[in-house]
């Protein structure tokens, strides 16, 4: 087997270089993506966990901190919706549309027809 020319060699050593790049880079990725998803697990289920026990201790000093904080940081109608006690506006009214950038799984309000 004849010896490669040096120029030969490193274009050699630079495709290796960009295929394990490439493979760090989709590594990285992945494992972003899993960081991300335990953290939206885990929020979801403190939230869970922080909504259950305010349902069943309404009158506990957690349960009016929480209520407060909810009314003060939940601005948005169609947000606010998902938590009846927080609706200061005529709750005949259906909540408002959600915005064109929400996630298109998300369940549509319910409204009933009379």
């Amino acid at each position: 087997m004849p010896r490669m020319k040096p120029v030969d060699k490193i274009d050699i050593l630079r495709k290796k270089r960009e295929q394990i790049e490439a493979q760090l880079k989709a590594a990285e990725a992945i494992e972003k993506e899993a960081a991300r998803k335990a953290d939206t697990r885990r929020k979801v289920i403190a939230g869970a966990l922080a909504v259950e026990h305010m349902e069943k201790n309404p009158a506990s000093e957690f349960a009016k901190v929480l209520t407060r904080l909810l009314d003060e940081y939940v601005t948005r109608p169609y947000d606010r919706a998902l938590f009846p006690n927080l609706l200061t506006e005529n709750p005949e009214t259906p909540p408002a549309a959600p915005p064109s950038s929400a996630f298109t799984h998300a369940a549509e309000p319910i409204t009933e027809s009379v």
